[in-house]
């Protein structure tokens, strides 16, 4: 359920993902319990600054109160946490949204396709999915960034590439440096054919740059997958987390309360999106 009271959050531990983002794992200082679902996102601040929304990129789990957060330090409140030292203190209000449509991947071929720092939010899901591996069919990950440099979870792209579970591609712009990674040199679009999944029994999950997100949803509608199993996030502007203060609003939608998760004939039929 949302959450709109502050909670207190300590710093855990912090792993470097690439040079301006990290991954920073929190504990509720409370001692309590801490359920989320993936996709689903948290309001995080610092005394006398504004509050940043950040998606989860770990699962919950269960009586931990522990939680992980990827966060790209570009604005005052992800510079101000970037800083913190372990021991150190956040204020935390969440978890709110809705999350990707776990339920509807049952018996399913699941497809996830993320760019850049997008695959945090996706991250979850796809743990989930490898956790539940017998629920569904097929499970492809195609996942792109600039370079190899701004690659994120770079330790579990290794080990997802030589999982049986799982199919994966990874493609970056440019190719500047060898790695033990397996990588082809092009945009996403490129590498979404011929890849054994049953377009009308597919549940396709995008998170990325927007320009991105809608190439891919419009590349998978014209080959024939189903446009209301098709879900992007779109995460942005989101100052409240509770629909109050529109900053979010979409067309007839507020992204923290209606999304951030949205199928994508529910969003995009509205103009303000670049979908």
């Amino acid at each position: 359920m949302d959450n709109p009271h502050y909670r207190v959050a300590c710093l855990l531990d912090v792993q470097p993902e690439t040079e301006d983002t990290s991954s920073y794992l929190f504990v509720l200082e409370d001692g309590g319990d801490f359920q989320f679902s993936p996709g689903q996102f948290n309001m995080l601040g610092l005394p006398g600054t504004e509050e940043a929304a950040i998606s989860f990129s770990s699962l919950a789990a269960a009586g931990s109160g522990r939680f992980t957060h990827t966060i790209r330090r570009v604005g005052n409140v992800t510079r101000l946490i970037g800083e913190l030292e372990i021991g150190q203190r956040v204020m935390v209000r969440g978890p709110f949204g809705r999350g990707w449509p776990i339920e509807q991947a049952v018996g399913c071929d699941v497809l996830l396709v993320a760019g850049g720092l997008g695959l945090a939010p996706l991250r979850p899901f796809l743990l989930y999915m490898l956790e539940n591996r017998g629920q569904i069919r097929n499970l492809v990950l195609i996942f792109g960034a600039r370079t190899l440099d701004d690659m994120i979870f770079q330790i579990d792209l290794a080990r997802w590439q030589e999982q049986d579970e799982i199919s994966t591609i990874y493609c970056v712009d440019h190719l500047t440096r060898e790695s033990n990674l397996r990588l082809r040199t092009g945009l996403v679009t490129r590498f979404m054919d011929g890849l054994d999944l049953d377009p009308r029994n597919t549940l396709a999950c995008i998170c990325g740059p927007e320009i991105m997100m809608r190439f891919v949803a419009r590349n998978l509608a014209l080959q024939g997958y189903r446009q209301d199993r098709i879900y992007l996030s779109m995460e942005r502007r989101m100052r409240c987390g509770t629909a109050h203060c529109g900053h979010c609003q979409i067309g007839a939608k507020f992204v923290c309360q209606d999304g951030p998760v949205f199928s994508y004939p529910d969003i995009a039929r509205f103009a303000d999106t670049a979908l």
